[in-house]
């Protein structure tokens, strides 16, 4: 799962990413990037490769050129989970795209938008391995089948029979 929010909202996606990776899940997100990295690179690699990404809409995100990019990436490649935080008012071009509000969530992992937010990446998940499956499969090399018919003996000798008989046992 890549996380994409705002840095100015780091300590509120913190908790966030923790009940992810307390559902199990492997979560990327900025602070794995450490100084020295081409961040651009970077990003753009752990975004491509997500199976599913999480768009935190917060007032400071919404004001985001990177997070408006990578949402639309996701979108684009059917990954998107948006969630909405702090009540922020959403870019146009997300609008119709249906998002959970975690503004009454308060870290608890049973609460009901969680919840949601749970179901709707497990739902993710669960179509890119499929998709990533029959990918796997169609570059596949097909199996090689081969048919032999009866040898005739066509010498008229009844006696080569056995030979053409063996020959099409082989």
């Amino acid at each position: 799962i890549f996380v994409s929010y705002s840095r100015t909202d780091k300590a509120a996606v913190a908790p966030l990413v923790a009940a992810f990776e307390a559902q199990g899940w492997s979560v990327w997100w900025d602070p794995e990037i450490t100084p020295g990295d081409e961040f651009d690179k970077l990003i753009g690699a752990e975004l491509e490769s997500a199976r599913a990404v999480v768009v935190v809409w917060s007032p400071a995100s919404v004001e985001s050129r990177w997070v408006k990019g990578e949402a639309r990436d996701a979108a684009d490649r059917g990954v998107l989970v948006p969630v909405r935080v702090e009540n922020a008012r959403l870019p146009i071009d997300v609008r119709s795209i249906h998002t959970i509000d975690l503004d009454g969530w308060a870290a608890n992992r049973e609460s009901p938008p969680f919840k949601a937010l749970r179901i709707a990446l497990e739902a993710k998940l669960k179509r890119a391995a499929e998709k990533t499956a029959a990918q796997t499969a169609k570059d596949k090399p097909p199996a090689v089948t081969v048919c032999v018919l009866p040898f005739a003996n066509m010498s008229g000798d009844p006696e080569q029979e056995y030979f053409s008989d063996g020959i099409t046992e082989d």
